[in-house]
């Protein structure tokens, strides 16, 4: 394990982010064994969630959405589809797009996945003030914004 020096002698940046990795990988791990018992991933739960209600999601949208390239939500894609809780057809305004539809099935489990995530960001966010929380949500955001920043 790499020694980064303690929180008062790391670069702020390198904490940010070693913070940020530790809280996104304790929430997954915690929630994947939840999510598994009722047949999805973390993955496919964020991608269920994603294209919600909407008719008008192409693979583009979606990964745009989670942040990801289309390239790594494709196999995805197929094997919900294979599941049966995707259905692609094509897009009317352009023959190359395919637009994304949830089955019911897909929509009774992204409910159940909503409930366990939301009793996991319960915990997140315990004993932190409401104006703590406001204020973290916009400092991430600020942070997030540098990141798609693209000028040097």
């Amino acid at each position: 394990m790499i020694d980064y020096g303690t929180p008062d002698t790391v670069a702020p940046g390198r904490r940010i982010h070693e913070l940020c990795s530790a809280i996104s990988r304790a929430m997954v791990k915690k929630s994947q064994a939840k999510l598994g018992a009722v047949g999805l991933s973390a993955g496919a739960a964020g991608f269920i969630r994603a294209v919600g209600d909407r008719d008008d999601m192409t693979l583009s949208d979606v990964a745009k959405v989670l942040r990801v390239e289309t390239a790594t939500l494709s196999s995805l894609a197929v094997r919900l589809e294979r599941d049966g809780l995707l259905v692609r057809e094509p897009s009317p305004k352009d023959k190359r797009a395919m637009l994304l539809h949830l089955t019911p099935r897909a929509r009774e489990l992204g409910q159940q996945a909503e409930q366990i995530t939301q009793s996991e960001l319960s915990k997140l966010t315990k004993g932190v003030a409401d104006t703590d929380q406001k204020r973290l949500v916009e400092l991430l955001q600020n942070v997030l914004k540098n990141l798609d920043d693209d000028t040097p």
